[in-house]
C-alpha cells in the first residue's frame, strides 16, 4: 500500500463543501425582520434621538450582507473538467457566527503554530460578581487595570514557587481571551487565561541564548483558595476606588451612548432574585484568615464573595491538538446558531448548553425578537477593542519573545522540509570538519552562543486551509472529477448588473431579501405609561420582575406576533 504522507490511509475521507445559506437561518430572519424596530427603540430611548452608536447598526447591516450571493461572489473553476463554483463574500464582523468562527480558528492556529512553545498549559478562569460586570463592560480602562492585577498576582505567585525550588530569574507568559457573554446570552465579562505550568529560565552559561522551560508542581486547593482571596481583596480595592471616582465624574453621561448603556445594564441584570451580600468594593475579605468567605465547589476552584477562580483544566505538553481546542474554546462566539430557533408565534427560542442551575433546571429561554436583538447589541465589543491580550514573554515588545523555544512542527506537514534541512546541514558539517590539531586548538576557545532562531512571520491562513484544518473539508477540491489540482479563481464579481445576470442564469436568488420596516407599537397601551425615557425604564423594570421559576431573567413578556 502506498501512502502519500504517513497515516493518510487511516484518516477519514474529507467532507464535501456546501455553501452556507444564511438567509435560511433563524438569526438572519430575526435581524432582517426586527432590526428597524431595534434601532427605532434605541432612538426613542435616547434624549437626543440618535439611538445606538454607529458601530452597532453597522455590525447588524454587515451581517445581513454576509454570505449572500446577490452582494457579490468569487467565481472558481476546475482546471481539468471545467466545473465552476460560486463563493459569496464574508462580512468579517463581530456579530456573524461564521466570521467569528473563522477568526477564532485563524487565531488558534497562529497561537499553536507560531507563539506557544511546547509546555504543559493551564487555563485560569476568573469571573466577577454581577455588580461589577456593568463597569467592566463599559469602562475599558478599569477592565485593563483588573486584568493586569489578575495576571501580576498569578505571575508573582508562580515566580515565588520557582524561587523556592531554586529557579532564579524565572519568566512567565500569558495569553488571555476576554469573553463578554454568559450561558443565557447575558453580559458576563470574564477572563480565560492560558499560562504555561512553569517558568522560562535563562542558562547562566550562555547569557542571551534561548530560554529553557522548567515545569512546576501542580497547584493545590489551598493554593487556589489563597489566590482567590488575594484577588478578591486587590480587585475589590480597585472597584472601590473606581466607584468613588464615578460618583464625581460618571463615565455614562454621554447622551449618544445612553441607549447602549441601558441595553448593557439590562443584559447584566442578575437572573432572578439574589440573596443580599457584602459587595467586594464595600467590605473586602479579611486578609489574615485564608479561608474566610471562600467555598470550594470542585477541585482547584474557589469562590470568594462573588469572585470565582478556576484552574483545573490542563493540557499536556505533547497534546498540541488539545491546546488548539482549548484556544478555540476561549475564542468561541457568544452564541450558537444550532441552538437558535423561531416559534410559530415569532418568539426566539435559545437552547442552553447545559441546564440552568435553578429548581426547575431550565434547558432553554424564550425571548421577544427585539429583546433578543438588544441582548446581541450589548454583547458587541466596541471597535478597536482587542479580545486577545498577550503579556509576559508572549508580548510583542518582550525582550524574551525571540528567545523562547520554537513551537513544535505539526506532524505530516513539513517532512520534506525537515529532510531537506537535514541533508543541507549534514553536508557542510562533513566538508568543514576540522583536523585533530585544529580541534584541540579550538577547544580552548569558548564558542559564542548561537543567535536564537527568529520566529516565523505571521501568515494568515486562507479560508480553504482553515476548513481543511478545523472541519476536514476540502473546499477547493472539484466534486465532479476529484482532481488533485485545486480550483482556481477566475474573478471577483461585485458589479450588480453582472452579478444579477449570472444568478438569474443559474436560477439563484438575484436580489437580497428586504429588511422589514419599523412596526409602530402602541407602547402606551402596552405599559400604561407615556413616551418619556423614564417611563420606558419603568416599563422595562415591570417586564424584568420575575420569580425564581421564570425565564431566568429575560426582561420581556411573552407576546404574540408583532
Amino acid at each position: 500500500m502506498f501512502e502519500r504522507t504517513p497515516g493518510e490511509a487511516t484518516r477519514p475521507l474529507p467532507s464535501r463543501w456546501r455553501r452556507r445559506e444564511p438567509e435560511r437561518t433563524a438569526l438572519h430572519a430575526v435581524v432582517r425582520g426586527h432590526l428597524a424596530d431595534l434601532l427605532d427603540d434605541a432612538r426613542r430611548r435616547s434624549d437626543s434621538g440618535t439611538g445606538y452608536p454607529a458601530f452597532v447598526g453597522h455590525e447588524f447591516h454587515r451581517y445581513l450582507d454576509c454570505g449572500v450571493l446577490a452582494h457579490g461572489f468569487a467565481r472558481l473553476r476546475c482546471p481539468d473538467c471545467g466545473f465552476e463554483r460560486l463563493v459569496a463574500f464574508s462580512c468579517k464582523g463581530r456579530l456573524c457566527p461564521s466570521c467569528w468562527a473563522r477568526r477564532a480558528a485563524d487565531t488558534a492556529a497562529d497561537l499553536v503554530d507560531r507563539v506557544l512553545p511546547e509546555a504543559r498549559y493551564r487555563q485560569w478562569v476568573l469571573t466577577f460578581p454581577w455588580e461589577m460586570r456593568y463597569l467592566l463592560a463599559t469602562d475599558r480602562a478599569f477592565q485593563g487595570a483588573v486584568l493586569r492585577t489578575f495576571l501580576r498576582t498569578v505571575a508573582a505567585w508562580m515566580r515565588l514557587r520557582a524561587r523556592r525550588l531554586g529557579l532564579r530569574g524565572g519568566q512567565v507568559g500569558t495569553v488571555t481571551f476576554v469573553q463578554r457573554f454568559g450561558g443565557i446570552l447575558n453580559l458576563n465579562p470574564h477572563f480565560h487565561t492560558l499560562m504555561p505550568d512553569g517558568v522560562f529560565i535563562e542558562d547562566a552559561d550562555t547569557p542571551g541564548g534561548p530560554l529553557a522551560f522548567e515545569t512546576l508542581p501542580s497547584p493545590t486547593d489551598v493554593d487556589i483558595a489563597a489566590l482567590g482571596l488575594r484577588l478578591a481583596t486587590r480587585i475589590g480595592d480597585l472597584a472601590r476606588q473606581r466607584f468613588r471616582q464615578t460618583q464625581d465624574d460618571p463615565p455614562w453621561q454621554d447622551p449618544d451612548e445612553l441607549p447602549l448603556r441601558l441595553t448593557v445594564a439590562e443584559a447584566v441584570r442578575p437572573p432572578g432574585p439574589k440573596p443580599p451580600r457584602a459587595l467586594p468594593w464595600e467590605a473586602a475579605p479579611p486578609p489574615d484568615d485564608q479561608g474566610a468567605g471562600t467555598t470550594a465547589a470542585k477541585a482547584l476552584c474557589t469562590r470568594v464573595q462573588g469572585f470565582s477562580l478556576h484552574a483545573a483544566r490542563t493540557v499536556a505538553a505533547d497534546d498540541r491538538m488539545g491546546l488548539e481546542r482549548l484556544c478555540l474554546y476561549g475564542l468561541r462566539a457568544p452564541f450558537s446558531l444550532d441552538r437558535l430557533s423561531l416559534d410559530p408565534d415569532g418568539q426566539v427560542r435559545y437552547r442552553l448548553h447545559r441546564p440552568w442551575p435553578t429548581t426547575e433546571g431550565r434547558t432553554e429561554i424564550v425571548l421577544e425578537p427585539v429583546a433578543f436583538l438588544r441582548r446581541l447589541a450589548a454583547l458587541l465589543p466596541a471597535p478597536y477593542q482587542n479580545l486577545v491580550r498577550y503579556h509576559g514573554v508572549f508580548a510583542n515588545r518582550s525582550r524574551f519573545r525571540n528567545r523562547l523555544p520554537p513551537p513544535p512542527v505539526r506532524s505530516g506537514e513539513t517532512e520534506v522540509a525537515s529532510a531537506a534541512n537535514m541533508n543541507t546541514n549534514s553536508a557542510p558539517a562533513a566538508a568543514t570538519a576540522p583536523s585533530a590539531p585544529d580541534a584541540a586548538a579550538q577547544a580552548t576557545v569558548t564558542a559564542p552562543a548561537p543567535p536564537p532562531p527568529e520566529p516565523p512571520r505571521r501568515t494568515r491562513l486562507g479560508w480553504a486551509q482553515l476548513l481543511r484544518r478545523v472541519l476536514d473539508i476540502d473546499a477547493l477540491q472539484c466534486p465532479r472529477c476529484l482532481s488533485h489540482r485545486p480550483l482556481v479563481v477566475l474573478a471577483f464579481l461585485t458589479d450588480p448588473a453582472v452579478v444579477r445576470r449570472i444568478l438569474e442564469h443559474l436560477k439563484l436568488p438575484a436580489t437580497p431579501l428586504p429588511v422589514a420596516p419599523v412596526r409602530r407599537i402602541d407602547w402606551e397601551s402596552e405599559c400604561g405609561t407615556g413616551q418619556q425615557p423614564a417611563a420606558w425604564d419603568r416599563c422595562d423594570a415591570n417586564w424584568g420582575t420575575h420569580s425564581a421559576g421564570d425565564d431566568v431573567g429575560i426582561h420581556a413578556p411573552a407576546r404574540g406576533p408583532p
